[in-house]
């Protein structure tokens, strides 16, 4: 009998019925959207705010103090300490191996170009390094600072003497690609004379490099050549990580020493930044890692700001969803009132009549919630293809807390319109 009613009761007004079903899928459909996009490409976002660049930094930390000039350590050849180009593998065997995205080493040689002081910078470029017999991993810097522009070609991985120059750099001395250019290392700083250490090298100009940044008064050349010219083989000066890393909470800011066992656990086996730098700090022996806390803060900041403005969106939709369902319940209750009040004649108390109303209630949740799931989920792959280049999944385990939440919706938009049930005088509607 009560199923009888209830299906009779879903299944006149029609309208109203349908209009309350879609505010409830619609708003289900965005906060599965967003909780999609939340489990599956929150690395997808984290990897696109990674062309910010390298967020931490791997120094000697034996090292003495460095002769700076725009980030770029200008000591010459020999002077300070040194990290062995073959410790880098170890950064792929930490904990968090997978959050290292790429990596870059870094050897600084003062030098002279056609009478003119600048840096060579030694570094990969587009390295294949072999991490086990199974396990090979592309880094290098092209894929270090993916937004630099190349006017040209990036240097290929065994190309012995292919360089990039920076753009301001080849614009005072006139050359493009396709060019050579001859380098000449020498033993100081520039403006503090420095002479020549070595002979003439000549490089071939494979790109203009457009960085936004002091790169482009600078050039780029294999690790190796620039190694062998500074008489440093297998050493490196700093190395440039870009790291998936989560922004930084109270317990990423605590000292560590002070941390119970089970603080630490939680904070080692979470990806901070200072979680990374201290992991790989074990890994390498004499290496002192650090987080460069500007590009940190900042992604850091973008993450927790976009995801406000995202679970905002969702707060409004339910909010939405649930007075759309009020305002379309309160006008079933006025236009049923005969109905209420022949209930209430026949010996109905309140608390039947008002969980008539609620069982309708949570039928339209539930169909709005299994709906709004459906269509959130293909929405957020299609939102993940479209802005990422890769669809996300389809996570079932968002399905239960959906319909939970458009059930408690729909109950939540039908608890005002159900207190006009209780003020019905069954004498009063009949008469009328």
């Amino acid at each position: 009998m009560l199923g009888r009613i209830i299906r009779e009761s879903v299944v006149r007004r029609r309208r109203r019925k349908l209009l309350s079903f879609i505010a409830v899928a619609l708003g289900i459909a965005a906060a599965t959207t967003v909780s999609t996009i939340a489990l599956d490409v929150g690395d997808k976002v984290n990897r696109e705010l990674r062309s910010f660049g390298a967020n931490l930094s791997i120094t000697p930390a034996a090292d003495g103090l460095a002769v700076a000039v725009g980030g770029v350590d200008y000591r010459p050849a020999g002077e300070g300490a040194f990290l062995s180009e073959s410790d880098l593998v170890k950064l792929k065997t930490i904990f968090w191996r997978h959050n290292i995205v790429a990596f870059a080493p870094l050897l600084y040689l003062p030098a002279v170009v056609a009478g003119r002081r600048t840096v060579v910078i030694g570094t990969w470029f587009d390295k294949w390094m072999q991490v086990d017999k199974s396990d090979v991993f592309n880094t290098g810097l092209k894929k270090l600072h993916p937004t630099w522009k190349v006017d040209g070609r990036w240097p290929e991985d065994g190309d012995a003497l292919g360089c990039l120059v920076g753009r301001r750099l080849a614009r005072s001395l006139g050359v493009e690609p396709g060019q050579t250019l001859a380098v000449e290392i020498t033993e100081g700083p520039p403006g503090q004379g420095g002479g020549p250490a070595n002979g003439v090298t000549r490089f071939a100009i494979r790109g203009i490099l457009e960085s936004g940044g002091p790169e482009e008064d600078q050039v780029f050349a294999p690790l190796q050549a620039v190694q062998k010219l500074g008489g440093l083989v297998g050493k490196i000066r700093r190395v440039e990580v870009s790291a998936l890393t989560t922004p930084d909470d109270a317990l990423a800011r605590a000292d560590v020493t002070k941390l119970s066992g089970e603080e630490f656990d939680r904070w080692y086996c979470t990806p901070y930044a200072s979680s990374i730098a201290y992991q790989i700090r074990q890994a390498i022996p004499g290496a002192e890692a650090k987080p460069v806390y500007q590009v940190a803060d900042t992604e850091g900041k973008i993450l927790d700001r976009v995801g406000v403005v995202m679970w905002m969106l969702v707060v409004a939709a339910l909010a939405t969803a649930a007075l759309a369902v009020a305002s379309m319940m309160l006008a079933n209750v006025l236009e049923r009132r005969a109905e209420i009040g022949l209930f209430k004649s026949l010996g109905a108390t309140n608390a039947r009549v008002i969980t008539l109303f609620m069982l309708e209630a949570l039928v339209i949740g539930l169909a709005g919630g299994v709906v709004g799931y459906f269509g959130g989920s293909l929405l957020a792959r299609s939102l993940a293809a479209a802005v990422f280049g890769a669809p996300s999944g389809v996570h079932w385990v968002i399905l239960p807390a959906a319909v939970t939440v458009a059930l408690v919706v729909a109950l939540v938009g039908s608890a005002l319109p159900l207190v006009r049930v209780l003020k019905i005088s069954p004498a009063v509607v009949l008469r009328d």
